[in-house]
């Protein structure tokens, strides 16, 4: 299926391409300044308060075209031309400087979008899986076309484009997660897949806990891996479990699956404070992943659950 963009808009928006770095760096410190290295002359005037900028990154320096992602966008707020010296008084600490993009000197000038709010999308998009995205007129896809460091997309193509790219890479925010028994089940069924004797809501031998999942390679033998999945945002109590776990089976792997973020990265920050806390005895044990993770592992590998569990099986 191809989508043929034919909307109009009255404003112009943009791709802007920096580096992955800049993106986390700019979430991290909540920038609101988006430069230009000195002696670039991009046409940002053509850019409106309210107009929408993508943000295209490079996860390396040498990054294929095609593994460019659309990391985010922001909105535009201002956008002006500025001497080194008003550039360090007034905005080098709204922005982050990288070695493509240096702040400039006094004597020099630069270019700068003043925006609102950096957004991170959910599944952000490869560029080189954007073939199905073009605009009534185009003959080429968004994978194919040439992005240099600012690319003006159109007023009548603008709103079109950015729309599009929203459906895709923010779809997973609309998306229900599973019940906490429904994980569990899916977590149990991926262990049996495996070839793991799998349990749901197994006690620990002193009767204080129960564990939400647990899998181990024999009957006779303690789980290798345990598993809780705590849904509510409050991690304590299921990681108070996994060190139990930990502490009277000595499990190999402790698996927290939370919902507190819908990318595993930002639930890791999120945690890990905690691990290194009160329950630093088990950090280099345990692993946070989100729901979407198993849930999505589930899903691909459920047509294939057989001929997995054949895979998977050892001889006797």
């Amino acid at each position: 299926m191809i989508w043929y963009l034919d909307m109009s808009s009255s404003q112009y928006g943009a791709f802007v391409l920096t580096t992955m770095d800049w993106f986390e760096n700019c979430l991290q410190k909540n920038c609101t300044v988006f430069h230009f290295p000195p002696g670039k002359n991009p046409r940002v005037n053509k850019l409106s308060r309210g107009s929408v900028c993508l943000v295209l990154a490079k996860p390396a320096p040498k990054s294929k075209r095609e593994d460019w992602l659309i990391a985010g966008e922001f909105i535009v707020r201002d956008v002006k031309r500025v001497d080194g010296e008003s550039f360090r008084r007034l905005y080098a600490y709204r922005a982050v400087e990288i070695p493509s993009a240096p702040f400039p000197k006094p004597k020099e000038n630069a270019r700068v979008i003043e925006f609102d709010r950096l957004i991170k999308y959910d599944n952000p998009l490869r560029l080189g899986d954007c073939k199905d995205i073009r605009t009534s007129t185009s003959k080429l896809p968004l994978s194919k076309w040439i992005i240099l460091g600012f690319s003006l997309l159109k007023p009548e193509d603008s709103s079109a484009i950015v729309q599009a790219i929203r459906n895709r890479a923010m779809k997973a925010i609309h998306e229900e997660a599973p019940s906490h028994d429904e994980l569990i089940n899916e977590i149990v069924e991926l262990g049996e897949n495996l070839s793991f004797i799998a349990k749901k809501e197994e006690e620990t031998p002193d009767k204080l806990y129960r564990v939400d999942a647990t899998w181990r390679d024999s009957e006779n033998h303690s789980p290798l891996k345990a598993f809780e999945v705590e849904l509510s945002g409050n991690v304590d109590i299921a990681l108070s479990r996994l060190m139990h776990a930990y502490d009277k089976w000595r499990c190999e792997q402790l698996w927290l699956v939370v919902s507190d973020e819908s990318r595993a990265d930002r639930a890791r920050k999120l945690v890990e404070p905690k691990l290194g806390g009160a329950f630093s005895r088990i950090k280099d044990r345990t692993r946070v992943i989100s729901w979407r993770e198993i849930h999505e592992l589930y899903e691909s590998l459920k047509p294939h659950k057989e001929l997995l569990k054949d895979l998977a099986r050892r001889p006797p």
